[in-house]
């Protein structure tokens, strides 16, 4: 089985495991008891969550409870990155701008589909389905091809799948190293970093220019962030500093973008939301008492929240956040991957051209925690800035995935020492619970973050340094002037300067601020 990409390339789908997985989720009514732990276990569990929260309705009028829907969801595994998806009864189309109404309506007649509602943030974008539930699973995703083939009418159609994504954090300590590297600590190469000390001669970043964070929350009121995070201007907008686009915009809290997810133990990326604050310091903390400063600590975090810890997440509310963030901010930082979806992939190229006035957003991505030949998704597409990770040695990351699409690397852990940033500032939440040792013992800083999760916005960071400086860049000349002005580290570079371990190089901010 598959369904088709943005460019019409195959997407591969495989049957996910589907009697354990079945089993499991029929084993409780109740989604906070958990079963037994065990892989499949944790796979059953999140599904069974995601199946309620996407695909259930309230259990009685004017109630709050969720009840599941009428039947279980399809399941599939991603073939490429075996990670989860699974949709229910919904289809998402977009139609090309000059197909009428009556000629839709023709095109969802053929498969006897009702739109069920418009997408907010995409002209001539529908959610449908089968009014009469016929077609499921299999024989929904033909329904999705057949119409993606009629491509002189149709841009895409695919399940409306909600999704697992990965967080490219690696958690493993001590000073913020990667600004300003010394070779202070016994092993590390001096000069191994970002250059940020010598850039801020010149400028530590402009108010004006926005990072947007897309993660699992960001804390706006950690002391080195809370001014540094976005306000709206219209101060009759109900969206004050970011949205959470997991949840309904009916949500209480769908216009709070901070953590909200918190498991036992508290310390582990699984189960809590305690990874997009890590990488909103490394972009632009600004710490009132000196303990922690981003690449650029004159600029703005705006925090879009996407996920909730490792919940399964609606494909289309990603792509829907990337277009919000697109209408706001400069700069996107996705420190996290997921399986392919024309869907997101969409998103990221019409931000990546028709952002900023249509100057472009510059989108930075994780290519991913693997150590593989292959460069995650959604790094690997073309509207992207692929990030992997170098080291405090000068080396590439061990895990660090790499290939063709890699455009750049940013210093982050995987040598001598790892990456020291914001942390969750409430009690006993995020990688250091309280400890003087992993960052304070007021648990407000971590000195345990990397990954390409680290490298993404230390990389944003540098691009909002350099657009402080220079606004007018439009996103491929910001994403070309980062790469002539990288430092070539390591070796395998051809005569174009690039290499499939390092991209260009490793960033430089007085090398980019030099070549403007």
């Amino acid at each position: 089985m598959h369904f088709y990409s943005l460019d019409g390339n195959k997407i591969e789908l495989a049957p996910a495991g589907a009697e354990d997985i079945q089993g499991h989720l029929s084993d409780a009514a109740d989604p906070t008891e958990a079963p037994a732990f065990t892989e499949v276990a944790h796979d059953a569990m999140r599904l069974r969550r995601a199946t309620i929260t996407f695909f259930g309705s309230p259990a009685a009028e004017g109630s709050l409870r969720m009840a599941g829907p009428r039947r279980p969801p399809s399941i599939y595994r991603d073939v490429s990155t075996n990670l989860l998806r699974c949709f229910y009864r919904e289809l998402v189309i977009r139609f090309r701008p000059q197909v009428s109404d009556e000629e839709m309506r023709v095109h969802l007649r053929d498969f006897n589909l009702e739109i069920v509602r418009q997408d907010a943030f995409t002209p001539n974008q529908v959610v449908v389905r089968d009014p009469n539930d016929e077609k499921r699973g299999d024989d929904l995703i033909a329904a999705a091809n057949s119409l993606a083939e009629r491509n002189d009418s149709i841009v895409l159609a695919v399940p409306n799948f909600v999704s697992e994504f990965k967080r490219s954090a690696l958690t493993i300590p001590d000073d913020q190293w990667h600004l300003d590297n010394s070779g202070r600590f016994l092993g590390q190469k001096s000069g191994e970093d970002v250059r940020a000390k010598l850039a801020w001669q010149i400028t530590m970043g402009s108010d004006s220019i926005i990072v947007a964070v897309l993660d699992d929350g960001v804390d706006i009121d950690h002391p080195a962030l809370r001014d540094r995070i976005w306000r709206n201007p219209d101060a009759t907008s109900p969206d004050r500093s970011g949205r959470d686009f997991f949840l309904k915009e009916t949500d209480a809290g769908y216009f709070d973008p901070k953590p909200k997810l918190f498991r036992n133990p508290f310390n582990q990326m699984s189960g809590n939301d305690i990874h997009g604050t890590c990488c909103a310091g490394l972009v632009a903390a600004n710490a009132p008492d000196g303990r922690a400063f981003g690449v650029a600590p004159g600029c703005r975090i705006l925090p879009v929240k996407i996920f909730h810890a490792d919940e399964l997440a609606s494909d289309q509310n990603v792509s829907n956040a990337i277009r919000y963030a697109g209408g706001i901010a400069d700069i996107l930082s996705c420190s996290w991957s997921g399986s392919e979806t024309p869907l997101i992939e969409s998103a990221l190229k019409d931000v990546s051209s028709e952002g900023r006035g249509g100057k472009g957003c510059a989108v930075f991505c994780a290519t991913g925690n693997n150590g593989r030949p292959a460069v995650g998704f959604p790094a690997s597409s073309s509207g992207a800035v692929a990030v992997g990770a170098s080291t405090d040695e000068g080396t590439l990351a061990s895990y660090s995935n790499f290939g063709h699409e890699v455009s750049i690397v940013a210093p982050s852990n995987g040598g001598i020492r790892d990456v020291f940033t914001c942390d969750v500032s409430l009690p006993n939440r995020g990688f250091n619970l309280g400890a003087a040792a992993d960052g304070g013992a007021d648990g407000l800083y971590t000195n345990a973050f990397g990954g390409t999760s680290a490298a993404t916005p230390i990389a944003a960071g540098v691009a909002a340094i350099v657009l402080s400086k220079q606004p007018n860049l439009t996103a491929g000349g910001l994403k070309d002037l980062l790469e002539r002005s990288a430092d070539k580290i390591g070796g395998g570079f051809d005569a174009t300067g690039h290499s499939d371990l390092f991209g260009f190089g490793r960033v430089n901010s007085i090398s980019a601020l030099g070549a403007i």
